[in-house]
Formats: C-alpha cells, sequence, structure tokens
C-alpha cells in the first residue's frame, strides 16, 4: 500500500498552518483511495502544551488513515551550496518512469539517489525544462534586492509556500536558470523552514 508523510512544525506548544496540512493530508488519501475520511489533526494530534518551549517536528506517516505519529526535537541543516540537478537528462528506472513529487511520498528512494556525493553541507537543486523546481527537500523563494519570488515551476506546492503567496510575504513567476544571475541569494522554505532559515548566496549555486 501507498504510504506518504507530512511534516507539521511545532513550536511553543502550538502546531503550525494545521488547517494546510490537515487539507493535503484529506486530499491525498481522497486522490489515492477513492474516499475523504475528513481526518481532523486537532483531535488526532499529542497534545502540543507538552512541548514548550522549543521547535519540535511532528512527522506523520499515513496511507488511507494515519498510521504512525513521531514528534522529535527540531535540528535545522546546515545548507551553504545548492548542486543544480537537470531532470530533463536524466534517464529514469522503469518503475519511476517521470520524475513526479506531487505527493509526499514515504519512499524518497528516487530523491535520495540524486544526493550521492554531495557533501553534507550542500543540497541539490532540481531543474526541468530549463526552469527551477525545488530542493530535495524543500521549496525555494529567491531574493532580487527588493523582494522574494518563488519559481511557479514546483515540484510539491509545500503548506509553507501557499501560505506565503496567500499572505502576500512573496510573489510566484516563472524563473529560469539563465535568471539566477538576477538574484542576490536563495532560501529555502518548508513546513520547519521559515524564509531566511538557510540562505545560500547565489554564487553557491553550482551547474
Amino acid at each position: 500500500m501507498l504510504r506518504f508523510i507530512d511534516t507539521i512544525k511545532l513550536a511553543d506548544g502550538h502546531y503550525e498552518l494545521i488547517g494546510g496540512h490537515n487539507k493535503r493530508i484529506n486530499d491525498t488519501i481522497n486522490h489515492f483511495f477513492g474516499f475523504n475520511p475528513a481526518i481532523d489533526l486537532n483531535s488526532s494530534l499529542p497534545e502540543a502544551g507538552k512541548y514548550n518551549p522549543g521547535i519540535y517536528k511532528c512527522r506523520l506517516t499515513y496511507s488511507d488513515r494515519i498510521e504512525n505519529i513521531e514528534i522529535t526535537p527540531y535540528i535545522k541543516r546546515t545548507i551553504k551550496g545548492l548542486k543544480v540537478v537537470d531532470l530533463d537528462y536524466k534517464v529514469f528506472l522503469p518503475e519511476y518512469k517521470t520524475f513526479n513529487y506531487e505527493f509526499k511520498y514515504q519512499d524518497r528512494t528516487l530523491i535520495n539517489s540524486f544526493l550521492t556525493g554531495i557533501d553534507a553541507f550542500s543540497d541539490v537543486l532540481f531543474i526541468k525544462n530549463g526552469l527551477l523546481t525545488d530542493t530535495s527537500f524543500s521549496n525555494i523563494i529567491l531574493f532580487d534586492g527588493e523582494k522574494w519570488i518563488t519559481p511557479d515551476t514546483y515540484l510539491l506546492n509545500g503548506v509553507k509556500r501557499r501560505h506565503l503567496l496567500e499572505n502576500g510575504e512573496i510573489i510566484e513567476k516563472k524563473v529560469s536558470t539563465y535568471d539566477l544571475s538576477r538574484f542576490q541569494k536563495i532560501s529555502l522554505i518548508n513546513a520547519m523552514l521559515e524564509p531566511e532559515d538557510i540562505t545560500i548566496d547565489i554564487r553557491n549555486v553550482v551547474f
């Protein structure tokens, strides 16, 4: 059976963006299993107040129902550089056919395969059709000196990405590899990472 994961930020006794995560989980179940069980994370997750103060990572594993919930102290990664991986020139095994990460699958074998040879302080930046998408574990935003822009060619439309767009904190545009020189830096965003928690000088994006 297919399994999926979802990661929720638990900060100082409060689950963040719970509505967005709840919608993504239910949409995923409905898409793959043909029904919506209307899971309510507010009643399914452990009491948040027990995790105060501090920042914790709440990781859910689910199929057509929630199967496991794990809460651990959050340790932010140190990322100093990005290695561009052009997906248009990759040959995929028959079981994968093509690179698709519209949903947060538990099986990350294909994604992790691109990290071979990458040092602990770097990550990959995926390119499709000459356009920027995501890293192996985050969406991205780019700073041009005035505003933060996120590519409209994401692989996974993350909950944090949606939240920042809805609140007008970032804007969405098509960004090609030729546009990279217009930007000063890249920041990685996901459920656990706020804008500028991890920033990478554009000079440290290598091809």
